[in-house]
């Protein structure tokens, strides 16, 4: 897993933009860049490296919670597949890889 420390650059040294892929089942983030995380864990790693991009604490994870599904008016169910989001300078963007939607079913 990367540490904290070696995602923020040493002063005064060039940034460049952060590709993170995160794969979702079902609206929750199971992994980032392939790597097996917890809920809590996928939060944790996308604020760090946000901030390290100067992109506002927890907008990264906002970002990403909009692309699976939650909160978002566009979607109507919960996504699984892959997101790749890219942080850089500020700002956040996100592509959808390879989603698959899923209609929640609501008992009537």
């Amino acid at each position: 897993m990367t540490a904290l420390a070696d995602i923020f650059p040493a002063e005064g040294e060039f940034l460049a933009p952060d590709e993170v892929v995160v794969t979702f089942d079902r609206g929750v983030p199971v992994a980032i860049d392939g790597e097996t995380v917890s809920i809590a864990e996928a939060r944790r790693i996308l604020s760090a490296r946000g901030e390290a991009q100067r992109i506002g604490r927890g907008e990264a994870c906002a970002a990403l919670e909009r692309r699976a599904g939650r909160g978002c008016a566009r979607l109507t169910g919960a996504v699984s597949g892959e997101v790749r989001l890219v942080l850089y300078d500020g700002r956040v963007t996100a592509e959808d890889l390879n989603p698959t939607y899923y209609e929640e079913k609501r008992e009537q």
